[in-house]
């Protein structure tokens, strides 16, 4: 009897410490539950789980961001504790962390700002606090690694990452960690090249820096390679705005040679300045077919149908072309002009085109005086009295420098 009261009671026991047990557990998961569903800053929250590390760490990383990081010693002691109880969270070493910089403890924050960002890797206001300590201690291959993934996490931002690695990209110090970060990121990569093109850095230093995969897609529409050509052209420098746009599209010394590009018109791959632009609109339409620079011309405004900038040097100069389609000689009309780009405002050549039912070639001479650097090549519609469609095509384009008496050299 005295052994089965024994048994019995324990079960009692047992089965007490049980419902409790069971009690307390239904009680945390309820807890845990309620602290996921209601706000944390929730006054009900923090009465009914107030150690609960979402409860402590949530406010204070908002007050972190609120009030500049400045947490009074009750909150950090609360962040501690909650540390301990959530050793994976990545939110009380940030806090942690930054009160540490602000207490001078420079070493003991690298350590703790690392801490968080192995816990969370995505964590943008880590990434930006471990960038700003390796660019303040040197360690400039770390600060370009943040550089990277912080342009992907932090998209305002972006623009603001590029420009800051286009500058480390300048210094030798950072220049190789630079270059190794942006091999395995091609999107930053673009951006800072694009950052470097429309900053005054050099175009040699640029094309160091580019990767062979970057350098190929220099000519995009929205590259680097446009950019840095614009650039040039708007600081005045044509000659070598011209260079770095035959680098840019990989054309051969033999087809820059002449002093009008794609003069056979052949659609020779180039973007505008250097190469033909051409409109289709309500104006008309100027498309380039198998050797011949097509002309549709509405005749009912003026405006500018193709046109390329060209570099010539001081001389004079014959300009030839092949007419041949409906132009009458009346109504509306195509000129051809020359202007330079930078001073003065009249024309160096004014060429009307002319047809006479066959093939009609059209010559000019002009003379590029010293301080023309570079010229506009413009073919021009003048509306008429009454709207005449133009439909013709042009060959042959020739543009060559001939002697004083007027011989072709």
């Amino acid at each position: 009897m005295g052994i089965e009261r024994l048994l019995n009671s324990r079960g009692i026991i047992v089965a007490l410490v049980l419902a409790i047990a069971a009690a307390w557990v239904g009680y945390l998961c309820v807890r845990a539950a309620i602290v996921q569903a209601v706000p944390v800053t929730s006054a009900s929250v923090a009465q009914i789980a107030p150690r609960d590390p979402d409860v402590i760490l949530g406010p204070a990383v908002t007050a972190l961001v609120e009030q500049r990081g400045i947490l009074d010693t009750a909150t950090l002691n609360d962040v501690r504790r909650a540390a301990q109880r959530a050793p994976l969270d990545a939110r009380p070493f940030l806090i942690l962390g930054h009160q540490q910089l602000l207490d001078g403890q420079a070493d003991r924050a690298l350590a703790t700002l690392e801490a968080a960002q192995l816990r969370d890797p995505r964590d943008r206001v880590v990434h930006l606090l471990l960038l700003d300590r390796y660019l303040r201690t040197g360690r400039y291959s770390e600060a370009a690694a943040q550089f990277s993934v912080s342009s992907r996490l932090v998209g305002p931002a972006q623009g603001a990452i590029a420009n800051a690695m286009a500058q480390m990209s300048l210094a030798p110090e950072t220049r190789d960690a630079v270059r190794r970060t942006l091999a395995a990121d091609p999107a930053l990569e673009s951006d800072v090249l694009v950052a470097l093109a429309r900053s005054d850095a050099a175009p040699t230093t640029i094309f160091a820096l580019a990767s062979p995969a970057a350098r190929r897609d220099a000519g995009a529409p929205q590259g680097w390679g446009p950019v840095l050509v614009n650039r040039l052209i708007d600081k005045g420098h044509y000659a070598a705005a011209r260079s770095v746009w035959q680098r840019v599209y990989g054309l051969s010394p033999q087809q820059t040679a002449t002093p009008v590009f794609d003069a056979s018109f052949q659609q020779v791959p180039g973007s505008s300045p250097f190469n033909w632009t051409l409109v289709a609109n309500s104006l008309g339409a100027a498309d380039i077919r198998g050797g011949t620079l097509s002309i549709n011309y509405y005749g009912r405004d003026n405006g500018d149908l193709a046109q390329q900038l060209l570099v010539l040097r001081p001389g004079r100069y014959r300009f030839t072309i092949t007419a041949e389609g409906s132009k009458t000689g009346t109504g509306p009309s195509l000129i051809w002009s020359l202007r330079c780009k930078t001073g003065g405002t009249g024309d160096l050549m004014t060429l009307p085109v002319v047809t006479t039912g066959g093939p009609h070639r059209n010559t000019a001479d002009f003379v590029v005086p010293a301080n023309c650097p570079a010229q506009q090549l413009t073919l021009s519609g003048a509306a008429g009295e009454f709207p005449t469609p133009i439909n013709l095509s042009l060959r042959d384009l020739d543009l060559r420098t001939v002697a004083a008496a007027g011989a072709p050299k």
